[in-house]
């Protein structure tokens, strides 16, 4: 199995779980804490990953005895994200935790939250431009490696197809977010793998409407028949390979799949060997620490060195019974 954290981060995530351990109950906390968040992001509860994260927020939010509100589009926009940011900073809140899938769409109303004193972390996508003079102004980012993902599953293509004899010549991913850097990083990861092995890697332009998806991943296969092996970037596309798979009638091994996320369509597929992993950034994780963290820091003005890394975490045959059922207790 992949080693899917370095020392680093296995420390500050083993630090983090001591943090929660040892922050005092709400009960003893003063009255002057009385804080107030807003989680800013591209997407909300219309599509269902994001309501473990929303989860994950309420659940710290009652934990620290802090109001956390969301502000989100239901389903994904980033261009929503600008006046939502504005709305935070105008209502004086605490803290903030924001999406980056597209920084130049938010970066004036970043910098106003700046200049208004109110901290900001990045949470599920990062700041490409992190590390760089075009960096947000943020404290530091809770969430997965998409480019590492995307490499985790590429190397699982390649090692099925190997063990089962295929040629691989070809490969598809699709896009079902454009301009959201965290899928164009999944992207390049899996492209990375599969093109130093000489496979080519197809991008398709698609949507998180899983009919309409599933007829554009119809007319691709028809239109490129040596292709056998997909990676999808979410659920919904996801959903929308698994109607094609039923209405083409594919038997497993017809066609490679690996995909990011959770849903039990997900489970189901990989417990059948439809799937053969999903990558998980346990989105939970990201909304709790989020929380934890503008408290932390608003309350003793501590941080972190670096960023707090939540994945990839492989989810396949060996532990899909473990993580579903974390999944349905809503922590996963």
């Amino acid at each position: 199995m992949m080693q899917r954290f370095t020392m680093s981060q296995r420390l500050t995530l083993s630090i983090t779980l001591l943090v929660i351990c040892i922050v005092p109950a709400a009960g003893d906390q003063t009255e002057q804490d009385n804080l107030r968040f807003a989680f800013v992001t591209h997407g909300g509860p219309g599509n269902p990953f994001w309501n473990v994260v929303i989860q994950g927020m309420d659940d710290a939010a009652q934990r620290y005895d802090v109001e956390a509100q969301w502000l989100s589009n239901p389903t994904f926009s980033i261009e929503d994200m600008a006046d939502f940011l504005d709305d935070a900073i105008a209502a004086r809140i605490d803290g903030l935790a924001i999406t980056c899938p597209d920084p130049d769409a938010i970066r004036e109303n970043v910098e106003r939250a700046r200049q208004a004193g109110i901290p900001v972390i990045v949470l599920n996508t990062a700041d490409p431009h992190a590390g760089s003079d075009h960096a947000l102004p943020t404290l530091f980012y809770i969430g997965a490696s998409e480019y590492l993902s995307g490499q985790a599953n590429g190397r699982a293509i390649l090692e099925a197809a190997a063990q089962r004899g295929i040629d691989l010549q070809r490969a598809l991913c699709p896009i079902q977010e454009i301009g959201h850097s965290g899928l164009e990083a999944r992207f390049a990861g899996f492209q990375s793998v599969l093109a130093e092995a000489g496979v080519q890697v197809d991008g398709l332009t698609i949507s998180n409407n899983v009919e309409a998806s599933s007829g554009l991943l119809a007319d691709y296969f028809l239109a490129h028949p040596d292709c056998r092996a997909i990676a999808t970037l979410g659920p919904l596309p996801a959903d929308a390979l698994y109607l094609y798979m039923e209405d083409e009638a594919l038997a497993v091994g017809d066609l490679l799949h690996v995909t990011h996320d959770t849903s039990g369509a997900i489970f189901d597929r990989i417990r059948t060997g439809y799937t053969l992993q999903a990558i998980d950034q346990q989105p939970y994780l990201q909304g709790y620490l989020s929380v934890m963290f503008l408290y932390l820091h608003k309350r003793f003005g501590l941080s972190l060195a670096s960023d707090a890394l939540t994945g990839p975490f492989v989810i396949d045959a060996t532990n899909v019974d473990t993580i579903a059922d974390l999944v349905a207790q809503g922590f996963r």
